[in-house]
């Protein structure tokens, strides 16, 4: 290592005496350097050789551990993007070999190198035959500067010459060490705790009451110096208090046998610790990010209900659900925080349940037992049902649930009681349970057994389910180069005495097996692997895939009989996926086993899947005693959600039943010659009454969604089945239904009825109604103008327009053109010679281009146009008689419509000259005293489709 720094001035940033090239060397030296104690070591002489100022200590740390590090931002950096920004720094052609080895990092092969799948060394090998071996002195001080600016930086480009910059300033190991700390992952083999221990005995302690590494830095200078013991403070992170692993009931009692324990239910959502200071709240996260997004939607529930003007919460920000009164499944936080931060309602809501305190008033109450601290939480926290929650045995969430539903949180007595808790918890899909003592203190950090959890997946896996390989994704690390991960999927069950001919994408699974069993595999699939370039190439035929960023795989399996079973166990907890074709998919699935005695077609197929699925309770368990079924037929098992009587039922869920409907007698035929299919039905009906109304009146129903169906039906747009509907076409409401039996008629399909339209049945409808679907020819009753109404987009509330306009137009003539929907009208004429049609749809496409950059819209019909402007040339002379003629009298019927601008193309010419959106009024081809007369108003009526003769096929 050198000893020697370079000479240089003072300053608050620190490092401007040390070179990155000494830290590179370290970063070497300690990766190379086997034991622990000499890892230790040399990172030791490394602080007491160059870290002699205050402000060096910073400095270095930050780069050391640079996923600690708060006072810098996120860099935007992941590898694909950052392989682009270098491409581009080092001004390489994108199908040049070195660019695709960067984009390819992952892929093994003859162009991609020995490194495959460790970005940091396949972008040392392409940097080093353009930079060398040769070092310009970065210093830290400098690298420091130059990382604080790729932070802040806010597009691509900026951050493309910072990078160019530093490419300048360094050399290929340098950059490569650089690339690790944007990528905060510097693969040194020397844990955080060691560093922390090596820098100052107290430095760790005092991090987890703070999570600020330049505190630390700034306050432990002296290593020789002991610190005391700092308390938490409101406004600084706190590292969250953490429960240690169980796998059985019997093994948390035994642990906490002799204490007095309280078992919770553990939730599903974002661990987050709520900090209030008056009116200022943070939200952090277990990783210490303050999560400031879920303040539009808690900031007015937290700063009313919680009775004290300073405080600490610990506990789980999750979804709740008012129209199911229930918490939402995992994964919906941030779309629901978007909406809040938007305006718009909904009938789901952010909800904070608390299940600790940690700081009260003036004064931190982490030393007091967990007992006092639940008083404390119900002293100062007034709950709100369904936003704000506190969970303790003796009230908060337990005194809100439904009567004859279990406790949220108990005071345990024995290992029955826990165990009957935990299996309350498995049959309502929660995530598991926590175990406390009682006579606990809260300790940052701290997994030492004073917290434990029993999750599912830690008792007994879900069913084994055999699965079939039908892609693979490229590994990193020690597997880059090689397939890793498998994309797996089910069956499309076939017709009796066939094999499948389809397979639907349900999962990505790369555990559960060791790397031999991993390579041979992929060396029995290699030669039937095919390379898939997304978007060049369609997937296979025979797969049924979403094509999601995160499904789509680096390789397919070229055909079905080539591949491979293999049985995939998971938690048993299944969730609903957009991210894969199958409804559900697994949650940390594994491979238990390689099936190479069971051939390709054996396959498990996606409706024994679903069937398994729904008959116990959105789990893959098969066996009431949570044991593993030894076949692939579902017991015949339902839990219902939240209580604790089971109710037997036959092999198949009720909703895959087929209705019988042999006893019903025909009041109409009204339904004659169409096929429902219904995505979900009203709460209000059961699947088998909306199935019998159907055949009451002629029609039929199919319980799977095929060609056959004519009409879907749903009573909300939402669910995997609305989804699906969707793809298939118009998606009717349930009201439309109900309106024909109440009249014992078929009514005409009003866009009132549609809960979603095609885009054919779209065309239909555009010279029928206009933008909020309100008819131009029909009558409405007060109903139907609350339910137009009702159905307005919240996005065009003035408030939300001007959040948006004021956050991604900040300047004005990035706003100019807003709200305008441009309709160009090209005359006749100067479509009649070539020189002329080219000029003219030459200024067409720029100005398109000036109204996008201006915030405007192009619209291809005049029903949502603001604006037609009329194209010509000066030679030209257009009137407004010439451009009438030219439309049908449908479109005539909107041109009338006094609120519509006809406009010479000067207007946008003028406009964009003058950088501002001009009036139209003396740019008007329409006349002043424009107005149609009764005979033409009747006329162009007359010439419309009537909405009576609309009906859907």
């Amino acid at each position: 290592m050198a000893t020697s720094a370079v000479d240089g001035g003072g300053s608050s940033i620190g490092g401007e005496d040390i070179k990155f090239s000494v830290m590179v060397s370290l970063f070497q030296w300690i990766q190379k350097s086997k034991s622990s104690a000499q890892k230790r070591s040399k990172f030791r002489k490394f602080l007491d050789a160059f870290c002699r100022k205050p402000q060096d200590n910073f400095a270095a740390m930050r780069l050391i551990l640079p996923g600690l590090d708060r006072e810098r931002g996120s860099y935007g950096l992941k590898e694909h993007v950052l392989a682009t920004c270098l491409i581009d720094a080092l001004a390489m052609s994108r199908d040049s070999d070195d660019a695709r080895r960067l984009l390819n990092w992952r892929k093994g092969g003859p162009k991609t190198g020995s490194n495959a799948g460790n970005f940091s060394l396949v972008a040392a090998e392409v940097l080093q035959r353009r930079q060398g071996m040769a070092s310009a002195g970065l210093t830290i001080k400098e690298l420091n500067e130059f990382l604080d600016h790729l932070a802040s930086s806010e597009n691509r480009a900026e951050k493309t010459s910072i990078l160019s910059d530093l490419i300048r300033k360094t050399n290929a190991q340098e950059m490569k060490w650089i690339i690790m700390i944007i990528l905060k992952d510097l693969k040194l083999g020397i844990s955080e705790k060691s560093i922390f221990h090596e820098f100052h005995p107290d430095a760790e302690d005092l991090f987890n009451v703070t999570c600020d590494l330049k505190l630390v830095c700034e306050k432990l200078r002296d290593r020789s110096q002991r610190h005391k013991r700092q308390d938490i403070e409101v406004g600084k992170a706190v590292r969250p208090q953490l429960a240690l692993r169980v796998s059985n009931a019997s093994a948390a009692w035994k642990k906490l046998h002799g204490k007095e324990v309280v078992v919770e239910c553990k939730f599903d959502g974002d661990r987050i610790q709520i900090h209030k200071n008056n009116s200022d709240l943070n939200f952090f996260s277990r990783n210490f990010l303050d999560h400031q997004e879920y303040a539009h939607g808690m900031l007015d529930v937290i700063t009313q209900n919680i009775l004290v003007d300073k405080c600490i919460l610990d506990g789980e920000m999750l979804v709740w659900d008012a129209s199911m009164n229930r918490f939402a499944e995992f994964g919906s936080n941030q779309e629901i925080a978007k909406a809040a931060r938007e305006g718009l309602d909904s009938d789901r809501q952010l909800c904070y349940i608390a299940f600790d305190i940690l700081y009260v008033g003036d004064t931190s109450v982490i030393h007091r037992s967990l007992k006092e601290r639940q008083e404390i939480l119900q002293e100062v926290v007034k709950p709100i049902k369904g936003r704000l929650e506190i969970l303790v045995p003796n009230g908060g969430l337990n005194a809100h649930r439904p009567s004859g539903e279990p406790c949220w949180s108990i005071i345990a007595h024995s290992v029955d009681d826990v165990d009957k808790f935990f299996k309350e918890t498995v049959e309502n899909r929660d995530e598991g349970i926590v175990l406390k003592d009682l006579t606990s203190k809260w300790e940052p950090s701290d997994r030492s057994g004073k917290w434990l959890k029993l999750k599912p997946e830690y008792v007994r896996a879900g069913s084994d389910l055999d699965v079939l390989i039908i892609g693979g994704y490229y590994g990193s690390g020690r597997h880059g180069g090689e397939v890793a991960q498998f994309l797996v999927g089910l069956a499309e069950r076939p017709a009796p005495n066939t094999y499948p001919r389809r397979f639907i994408s349900f999962c990505r699974v790369g555990t559960g097996v060791s790397d031999e069993e991993r390579n041979t595999i992929v060396t029995r699939l290699k030669p039937y692997f095919r390379k898939y370039e997304y978007p060049k190439q369609a997937p296979p035929a025979f797969y049924q895939v979403t094509n999601n960023a995160k499904e789509r795989p680096d390789v397919w399996v070229e055909s079905p009989e080539k591949s491979i079973i293999v049985s995939i166990t998971s938690d048993i907890r299944t969730i609903r996926t957009e991210v894969f074709a199958a409804p559900y998919s697994l949650r940390f699935p594994r491979i238990d086993r390689v099936r190479y005695d069971k051939p390709w077609h054996e396959c498990l197929d996606v409706q024994s899947f679903v069937d398994l699925v729904h008959s116990s309770n959105g789990t893959t368990q098969r066996e009431a005693d949570y044991g593993i079924g030894q076949d692939h037929e579902p017991k015949a098992t339902i839990r219902s959600s939240r209580k604790r009587g089971k109710k037997n039922v036959s092999a198949v869920p009720s909703h895959f039943v087929q209705t019988d409907v042999s006893h019903i007698k025909g009041e109409t035929s009204m339904f004659s010659s169409m096929v429902f299919y219904f995505a979900n039905v009203p709460s209000s009906h059961t699947l088998d009454s909306m199935h019998k109304m159907v055949v009451e009146h002629g029609g039929s129903f199919s319980m799977n969604l095929n060609n056959a169906v004519t009409h879907c039906i749903a009573a909300e747009n939402r669910g995997i089945k609305f989804q699906a509907a969707k793809l298939h076409g118009d998606v009717i409401h349930c009201s439309w239904l109900f309106d024909c039996c109440l009249q014992k008629r078929l009514l005409p399909l009003q866009p009132k009825y549609f809960l979603f339209l095609s885009d054919s049945t779209k065309r239909k409808l555009e010279a029928e109604v206009d933008e909020y679907s309100d008819s131009f020819y029909s009558d409405l009753s007060v109903k139907d103008i609350r339910k137009l109404l009702s159905d307005i987009e919240h996005s065009e509330y003035s408030k939300t327009v001007e959040y948006y306009k004021k956050k991604y137009c900040p300047k004005d003539k990035w706003a100019r053109f807003h709200g305008c929907c441009i309709y160009f009208f090209i005359p006749e004429q100067c479509l009649k010679y070539s020189d002329c049609k080219a000029l003219v749809e030459l200024a067409t496409r720029r100005m398109k281009v000036e109204i996008s950059v201006g915030g405007g819209k192009v619209g291809g019909n005049l029903c949502h146009a603001t604006h037609v402007v009329v194209m010509s040339l000066p030679d030209f002379d257009v009137n407004f008689n010439e451009v009438l003629n030219s439309f049908s009298e449908a479109e005539k019927h909107v041109l009338y419509n006094t609120k519509l601008h006809v406009v010479r193309a000067r207007w946008l010419e003028d406009s964009f000259k003058e950088d501002q959106k001009l009036h139209e009024d003396s740019y008007s081809l329409k006349p002043s005293n424009f107005q149609m007369s009764i005979s033409e108003k009747r006329k162009a009526r007359n010439a419309e489709p009537s909405a009576s003769k609309f009906k859907h096929a």
